[in-house]
């Protein structure tokens, strides 16, 4: 899990606003500084200039999708107006601008991004104990040093509110909003509740068992995890924990596992959202009914 802090022109990210946009593509004059751990699904946050302050701060973000070179002509024939401008004449210009006489490559790299959710008013760095260097030209890591910094960020934008105007019947940026801000909590309890005891050869089942399950429809891995499983829903969320045992060991495998579900409850209560909305499934390669037995009571409490 990785989030970063993007540069951005300020016309073009309240272009984007006005037009209710979902999707944007974002250009890069230069590659020397690459992404490195931003993965499809990460988070890209608007680093800008706000409609009233000359200060930057965090106006709203996006999904990262992926990187791709593209030509001027190539990103607005693919692009279009997804680009932040109106016409293919006012992107030259703000590319040339922003080149300031350096040579415009033939291709640049471009930044695919998707749900767009943009804030009522922007979240300045120091509200969330961050430091950003005023000559910050690119971008950077949120994360690297605080992985709650994420958290913040979103539970500052929370409090000030979500933009609203984007929204449609099929676009609900608020609702994306709660998810991502649940998926950051779930992969922070994770990360706290640490690895199980398994040995090499069982963490690899489980991984395996995992990796057929983020293969269905809606199902993604827990952020900072590979065996851990999450699907959101409409209105709450399905986590799915792998059930890894040898018969010397399998009662001590029962509780470990009954152990790591009762404490992502009682974190995700603590974290609020929608943790009451909150089921859970197990994982198996052959069915342990006793364990089903066990979880099956745990959905039935109410949290």
């Amino acid at each position: 899990m990785s989030s970063i802090a993007y540069v951005t022109d300020t016309n073009m990210i309240e272009y984007h606003r006005l037009c209710g946009t979902r999707e944007m593509n974002f250009w890069r004059l230069s590659s020397k500084k690459d992404f490195k751990d931003f993965r499809k699904g990460d988070l890209l946050f608007f680093y800008a200039r706000g409609k009233h302050r000359r200060k930057k701060g965090f106006v709203g973000y996006a999904h990262y999708v992926r990187t791709h070179k593209l030509s001027i002509k190539q990103m607005w024939k693919r692009y279009g107006t997804s680009n932040g401008y109106d016409n293919m004449k006012a992107l030259e210009d703000a590319i040339f601008k922003a080149a300031k006489d350096r040579p415009i490559p033939e291709k640049m790299n471009c930044l695919y991004l998707r749900d767009a959710v943009f804030f009522q008013s922007p979240v300045y760095p120091e509200e969330v104990g961050l430091q950003i260097s005023e000559n910050l030209e690119s971008f950077c890591y949120l994360d690297q040093e605080d992985p709650q910094t994420t958290v913040r960020i979103l539970r500052k934008a929370e409090e000030n509110g979500i933009d609203l105007w984007s929204a449609s019947q099929s676009f609900e940026p608020e609702n994306i909003f709660h998810q991502d801000e649940f998926r950051h909590n779930l992969a922070l309890i994770s990360t706290v509740i640490g690895k199980e005891g398994w040995n090499q050869k069982e963490t690899m089942r489980a991984a395996k068992l995992a990796q057929a399950k983020v293969s269905e429809d809606g199902w993604e891995y827990i952020r900072n995890s590979r065996t851990d499983c999450l699907k959101l829903t409409k209105n709450g969320a399905v986590i799915a924990v792998p059930f890894i045992s040898q018969t010397k060991n399998r009662q001590l495998r029962i509780a470990e596992l009954i152990g790591k579900i009762e404490l992502y409850r009682l974190y995700l209560k603590a974290a609020g959202g929608f943790a009451e909305n909150i089921t859970f499934e197990i994982l198996y390669e052959t069915e342990p009914r006793d364990v089903l037995q066990l979880v099956e009571s745990i959905n039935n409490e109410r949290l």
